[in-house]
């Protein structure tokens, strides 16, 4: 079976990333990976890009980190992936898989945080959106327990890394029979770490649209660090 990480930070496109994503691709390689998707903080979220550039430079300070990190993934026979990590309000972030750092570039209505215009852009290009980690209570999120609008994504990152057991516990109680795709995901932002969330499948996923086929039909099972 194959490994996938669906939710990984790097500095310094993430404000709160430690390390780089090629080293976030070693230390994944190591622990036994195929593949992560970097789904680095978008503008109005933990962003470590100056939010004062022009909307296609900022675009092209943000995905550099996945760029910088293709070639040491080649190197060690490692899919890498490029996703996001959108709040779509305080403390609110969805998971997005299938628009690539073209596509946004070309789309600057993509700044403002409304949920319903990426939802409507996703499933318009055939990507994957989904909510994570949401039931996650922290001191800066007001209201950690209110339920998400489930029409607006295909998945619930129920199994997050750096959630609490209980956070978890809450969301696949919430969303097991809600007919959306549970999906888990690390959130990792340092290498320093042993164990971690993700999928595994059966065949490599070497592109996003293979990733957005297999979550879509759940031909994946989920990996919780076992």
């Amino acid at each position: 079976m194959y490994k996938y990480d669906l939710h990984v930070h790097s500095a310094p496109s993430s404000a709160c990333g430690k390390n780089s994503a090629s080293e976030m691709v070693k230390r994944y390689k190591e622990l036994g990976f195929s593949g992560l998707v970097l789904t680095n903080h978008f503008y109005h979220g933990s962003s470590g890009v100056d939010r004062s550039l022009p909307w296609k430079e900022w675009v092209k300070e943000y995905s550099k980190d996945y760029y910088s990190a293709l070639e040491t993934a080649t190197e060690l026979d490692f899919d890498l992936l490029f996703g996001i990590e959108h709040p779509y309000s305080f403390g609110k972030e969805c998971l997005v898989y299938g628009l690539s750092p073209e596509f946004l570039m070309e789309n600057p209505q993509l700044k403002a945080e409304d949920i319903a215009l990426w939802s409507k852009t996703v499933h318009e290009n055939g990507g994957f959106i989904a909510y994570a980690h949401p039931f996650r209570n922290r001191y800066y999120i007001p209201n950690p327990y209110d339920m998400p609008d489930l029409s607006f994504v295909d998945g619930v990152e129920c199994y997050n890394h750096c959630n609490t057991a209980d956070d978890d516990e809450r969301a696949v109680k919430t969303f097991k029979d809600s007919g959306k795709i549970i999906i888990a995901g690390g959130d990792k932002h340092a290498i320093n770490f042993d164990k971690t969330f993700g999928i595994m499948t059966k065949e490599r996923i070497k592109t996003i649209d293979q990733l957005i086929d297999v979550l879509k039909n759940n031909k994946f099972e989920l990996y919780l660090g076992e």
